[in-house]
């Protein structure tokens, strides 16, 4: 019997250091770089005297990413690639031995490049890497599908290399999970961005790590990775209640690798504020409750979250999508059948098959017959 078709919607390039190059050659030591630190190696300087997430932790997969051992391995950095990460082909093999047959890729170490205050930087950065993973999932157009990257500071500027993402097979664009504090996602001045997004019919991810702001906008920096998700939380009110999915019906929003074991009570308490607040004399933006937002306009990736999968009547199956995280610390490769099996052992073949394939073939448009 052939294996139902299978994608991870959440997989990973490691950016390269010579993608940094250009940029530094232009903006000095103000631009992003790669830089050697004595506690976890190599990691993205952003040049602004922050430092992103080790490089060695977005290589790490197949390991116990939290033992001592692991953390000492985390400090040689690109050394820990396997040679799937930067070799097509091979990573095609390792496709295979995961029992995926394609994937939607994300970057990694760009991720903190948000968070840079200038913002000529910022669109240098991002182009360059959209330039640069262009190329990469060229290399097998029907099995890598690449997602760009934007900043939302300058809308008529995102718009353009949103097109031009578009217009290079991109089947996606990377906006930040949180917004800046001076001007949240419900401030109309959005809404020409979130329009040409529709138009192009071009989701927009949202990855975890990747608030305009550190932290996600949480308080505590011990808070950034568990309870990452409640920044999320508070773009998906903010998008729902401010009536920009009403006004955007078309629009998707892809909340990406913060699990989703938190989601159902999420949606229980928007309805229960909903209706306890008058419905619409509450929330005149909104004519119906804020549930039917989420299904008309999200979409929510996991990884290995029995929780969600317990509750996906409340969240929508068809809301959900699986990705393997791959070749991160934290990934499921190349367990990916076996946790598979595990957290679905109590769905029907139909759910899981929503889940691993039909949903992000019909969100991205995908060349697969489902």
């Amino acid at each position: 019997m052939t294996r139902p078709l299978c994608i991870s919607a959440d997989s990973h390039v490691v950016e390269p250091p010579e993608l940094f190059a250009p940029l530094q050659k232009r903006f000095g030591e103000r631009a992003p770089h790669i830089r050697m630190t004595d506690e976890q190696g190599p990691r993205l300087d952003l040049g602004n005297g922050k430092l992103g997430i080790a490089v060695g932790s977005f290589l790490q997969a197949g390991q116990d990413f939290g033992s001592p051992d692991a953390l000492e391995i985390r400090k040689r950095g690109y050394e820990l690639a396997r040679p799937g990460v930067y070799d097509v082909a091979a990573r095609l093999e390792d496709e295979a031995l995961d029992g995926v047959d394609a994937e939607v890729v994300y970057p990694s170490l760009i991720f903190n490049v948000y968070q840079i205050e200038d913002l000529d930087i910022i669109k240098a950065a991002f182009t360059s890497y959209n330039d640069w993973v262009t190329d990469y999932v060229s290399q097998a157009p029907d099995r890598l599908f690449g997602l760009a990257s934007v900043q939302l500071y300058d809308l008529d500027h995102a718009i353009q290399e949103m097109q031009r993402a578009k217009n290079a097979g991109h089947v996606g664009l990377g906006v930040p999970a949180t917004a800046p504090p001076s001007r949240p996602y419900s401030d109309p001045w959005y809404d020409p961005f979130w329009a040409a997004a529709e138009e192009m019919k071009m989701p927009l991810t949202m990855h975890i790590f990747t608030g305009a702001t550190p932290n996600h906008g949480l308080p505590n920096a011990h808070a950034d990775y568990p309870l990452a998700f409640a920044g999320a939380m508070c773009t998906i009110a903010d998008l729902i209640y401010s009536g920009v999915c009403e006004r955007f019906p078309g629009l998707r929003f892809v909340i990406t690798e913060f699990e989703t074991g938190w989601t159902a009570h999420m949606l229980d308490r928007l309805d229960w504020a909903y209706k306890r607040r008058g419905g619409t004399r509450g929330y005149p933006k909104i004519p119906v409750q804020p549930s039917h937002y989420w299904q008309q306009n999200f979409r929510i990736t996991f990884e290995d979250d029995p929780i969600g999968i317990l509750t996906r009547d409340k969240i929508g199956s068809e809301t959900l999508l699986w990705g393997s995280d791959y070749p991160h610390g934290d990934s499921v490769f190349p367990e990916s059948q076996a946790v598979l099996d595990r957290i679905m052992a109590g769905c029907t073949p139909n759910e899981r098959y929503l889940m691993t394939a039909k949903n992000v073939v019909e969100l991205y448009d995908l060349p697969f017959e489902v």
